[in-house]
């Protein structure tokens, strides 16, 4: 056992948010953390990792079981450059041993005798993988998307997106027994997903992750902790057996409630109708029987999005849309090159590739606020674009102002509108400013759905959703007539409601294809995320400094012991001129043994030169 949460509540702000929260974490079990949002989940990874208190209950950990938690809130410190902060994990041991192999280095050419503390310090750093760990430094921000030329930066000055992926690249360095992550797909693209589900697969410790991404979720998870609408719920099994095992419990539960509704209804009337007359015994029996049936039992429905695009097609059924020789590029990179294809009306087309690769901009060309360098994009007359960006901004003081500002738009329209996507009356007047990441994207979508497009051009339009949000918007788009071009990270979003992609490779080179095992294998390619035989040849070099020196350093020390015995011998050698009787045949035994005894150190220091010397002719190979 890792770790164990019993009967943990907390509260925010005098308010109750949850209450009995129990479960346990082994060694190799990966939890995926699931619920509405608002519903608690990263205060309970946060009480785990000890950064909030809890109002009651207890959590143990087991002895000396170190916690990592990757949180979205976070501070890298004065760490100087993006390349420093990740090779500092793991409090920088590695570095110090280093510097201390360096320090006794330089000792050892007017000290051999520093040799065994050589020795030791190099085994330590043989056995925690030292020769090895700038290499995976390297691959760790590879396979989360960081380039060569990123390493430089200084890490103050990366984004919000970007720290997130550095301190999560770090926590995974660091490999603690227990991992906290709070939405750990949040700024990853499809190759550093796969990438990190891999690494997470891997993973001998404990796993705790908090997440919306149902494909992630299905691909890591081998627990369930759930804030379901029937209360905190633990499950052990994969994710999809979890939702059936839910979806049943919630039918068996509204079911039961429907009976026991139905029983008191026909109590209650029995009561009503005899309770003064010849029957009142019996009226008093069914009042005993009601009590015992106490009140009507409901399952905990959670409001539910109300999704629908109204769009209606123009009829213009072949190339609706087209795009025509588009070339763009930037200094040091090139976004695209002779993008040519079309698009009928109806198409589904999902846009993929890294960070970086040029999704958005194309986006942005698509709806005419972006001018390529080369190339033209045609739409069909009659076209009516909606556009929902990736970091979503929504004109208006309120909601309800963001929605009276669209063209016909009155107030009634607009309060039904705001109450199909979740908005409380006393919400509607509140300020933008105060919204939070979920309620600013159910009103993007909200204005999205008032506008009436016949296309939708869609950036990451799950960021910020949860679970219950996303299935709905899936099966809104799914039932939309129109054209639908989406980028996004949620591979089940992509699979469904899209049946082309087009990979953006991020080098100028693309991709479109109808084949979606295709798309994933190109995420999974092997140049981005893994250590190629040129990163390794740091460590390689740095092993063979370090063997090198070994070898110096054995060289001086087998030279210092042949010498120490040469002058023993001639000492021996020099008292047997005068010795006679019992000592003489005591020194001359000794001389025996001193003699094999050099002829062994002198095979020894033989050695150690020629292994020198070969290391030094490698060395000048490479």
């Amino acid at each position: 056992m890792l770790l164990e949460v019993r009967d943990v509540s907390a509260e925010v702000g005098g308010r109750e948010l949850f209450t009995g929260v129990s479960g346990r974490l082994d060694a190799g079990q990966r939890i995926a953390l699931t619920g509405p949002n608002g519903i608690g989940k990263t205060t309970l990874l946060r009480i785990i990792a000890r950064v909030s208190e809890r109002a009651g209950g207890e959590i143990a950990v087991a002895r000396g079981a170190r916690l990592g938690y990757l949180r979205q809130d976070l501070d890298l410190g004065d760490a100087v450059t993006l390349w420093q902060y990740a090779l500092g994990a793991g409090d920088g041991e590695i570095a110090r041993l280093e510097q201390r192999l360096r320090r006794l280095e330089s000792e050892l050419g007017q000290d051999p005798s520093r040799l065994s503390a050589y020795g030791q310090a190099l085994t330590t750093y043989e056995q925690i993988g030292g020769y090895l760990w700038e290499n995976r430094v390297r691959s760790t921000l590879r396979g989360l998307g960081f380039t060569p030329e990123q390493e430089a930066m200084p890490a103050a000055g990366l984004s919000g997106g970007q720290k997130v992926r550095l301190a999560l690249a770090r926590l995974l360095l660091e490999g603690p027994d227990i991992l906290l992550l709070d939405e750990p797909t949040n700024h990853l693209d499809l190759p550093a997903m796969a990438w990190l589900e891999e690494t997470l697969r891997q993973y001998s410790g404990g796993i705790i992750a908090a997440s919306h991404d149902r494909a992630f979720l299905r691909n890591v998870a081998t627990a369930i902790w759930d804030f379901s609408p029937l209360g905190f719920q633990t499950y052990a099994g994969a994710y999809d057996a979890y939702r059936l095992h839910l979806k049943r419990q919630m039918a068996h539960e509204e079911e039961e409630g429907r009976r026991r509704a139905a029983e008191r209804a026909r109590l209650e009337a029995y009561i009503r109708r005899y309770k003064a007359g010849n029957r009142s015994t019996q009226a008093h029996d069914r009042e005993r029987k009601l009590d015992r049936l106490g009140p009507a039992a409901s399952v905990r429905h959670a409001g539910r999005l109300r999704l629908r695009f109204d769009g209606r097609p123009l009829g213009e059924r072949t190339l609706f849309l087209q795009l025509r020789g588009l070339a763009h590029a930037y200094p040091g990179r090139t976004l695209w090159q002779d993008l040519t294809f079309s698009l009928a009306e109806g198409g589904r087309l999902g846009v993929v590739g890294r960070n970086g690769s040029g999704k958005t901009t194309l986006l942005e060309a698509l709806r005419g606020t972006f001018k390529p360098e080369r190339g033209e994009v045609l739409w069909a007359p009659g076209t009516r674009l909606g556009y929902l960006a990736q970091e979503v901004a929504v004109a208006g003081e309120t909601p309800l102002d963001a929605l009276l500002r669209l063209p016909g738009m009155t107030i009634y329209e607009a309060r039904r509108l705001l109450a199909r996507h979740l908005f409380q009356p006393e919400q509607i007047e509140t300020p933008l400013a105060e919204l939070s990441g979920g309620e600013r994207s159910r009103l993007a979508l909200a204005v999205l759905v008032a506008q009436g497009a016949n296309v939708l051009l869609l950036d990451e339009p799950t960021n910020h959703l949860d679970l219950p949000a996303q299935e709905e918007l899936e099966e809104a788009l799914l039932a939309f007539p129109g054209t639908l071009v989406l980028i996004s990270h949620d591979r089940a979003l992509l699979e469904r409601v899209t049946d082309r992609w087009l990979w953006l490779q991020g080098d100028g080179q693309w991709r479109l294809t109808e084949d979606f095992e295709e798309i994933l294998g190109l995420t999974q390619a092997e140049p981005e995320g893994t250590t190629t035989q040129h990163e390794a040849k740091p460590a390689q070099a740095k092993r063979r400094r370090a063997r090198r020196s070994q070898l110096r350093a054995e060289v001086a020390e087998q030279e210092r012991l042949v010498g120490a015995a040469e002058s023993a011998r001639k000492a021996i050698e020099a008292e047997l001129q005068t010795a006679a009787g019992a000592r003489s045949a005591e020194l001359a035994t000794r001389l025996y043994e001193l003699t094999q005894e050099i002829e062994r150190l002198y095979g020894r220091w033989q050695s150690a030169q020629e292994a020198l010397e070969a290391e030094d002719e490698e060395s000048l190979r490479n």
